[in-house]
């Protein structure tokens, strides 16, 4: 046993050194979360992912990801935030870090904020909500929204944030895709709410009030989409 255990540190070190290979099942969390503090960004982006991998096997390494998603290097910053969502509820203490990395310059992290955000779930849903009030990005306001959608009925404490950023969405530009970037902004919103379902039933007055809207009532797919909320709010819970 001993030899063995010898023996298999010498891999898991060696495993790092080539670059910690995503082929292969080394579960050694210390290694990869010592890895994250590597001078190499290279080798900081692969312990990341590798931990990502490993999903809620790794939550020890919590700690070290909230650390790599306030790193020097964007894409260390990206894969730590995938590796929180992979680990999931046990995440949770990394919800205001996860919350800070969506004011990121580049989308990709931002993105990655949200996605790990809804993967860790109902703790993360006011939060979530306070972005959604805060922000006048359209686009992070649909990734916000789907997130919570995503969160389903758990998100119900999200549903006052979403009915109030439908009746007063952020103002947009009047280019020649503003309208479209208003329509999917409220689809998205409204898809949410949606599929939180019955605890949205609030909503309901507000989505048949978007759907007597001229513009948006000529649009089928919001239609669709607005339709299909009111029957998933109205419908009775399991």
């Amino acid at each position: 046993m001993a030899r063995n255990g010898w023996l298999y540190a010498i891999l898991a070190t060696l495993t790092l050194s080539a670059g910690l290979s995503l082929a292969q099942a080394d579960t050694d969390v210390a290694a990869y979360m010592k890895a994250l503090k590597s001078d190499d960004p290279g080798l900081r982006r692969q312990a990341a992912l590798a931990l990502e991998k490993l999903g809620p096997q790794a939550k020890a390494a919590v700690p070290a990801l909230r650390t790599a998603l306030r790193d020097s290097d964007q894409f260390v910053r990206r894969f730590a935030a995938r590796a929180l969502g992979a680990i999931g509820a046990d995440a949770a203490p990394a919800i205001p870090d996860l919350i800070a990395l969506l004011e990121a310059p580049q989308r990709e992290e931002a993105e990655a904020a949200v996605q790990a955000l809804a993967r860790i779930g109902k703790p993360a849903v006011k939060p979530l909500a306070q972005a959604l009030a805060s922000t006048q990005d359209p686009v992070l306001i649909r990734a916000i929204a789907r997130a919570l959608g995503s969160i389903g009925p758990d998100a119900a404490a999200a549903v006052p944030a979403l009915i109030d950023r439908m009746k007063k969405p952020t103002k947009i530009p009047s280019k020649a895709d503003g309208l479209a970037n208003r329509v999917n902004m409220l689809a998205a919103i409204v898809e949410a709410l949606g599929n939180i379902g019955p605890p949205a039933k609030e909503a309901i007055p507000e989505i048949k009030a978007l759907l007597s809207d001229k513009i948006l009532a000529k649009n089928k797919d919001f239609r669709i989409i607005a339709n299909t909320a009111i029957k998933k709010i109205s419908s009775k819970s399991p």
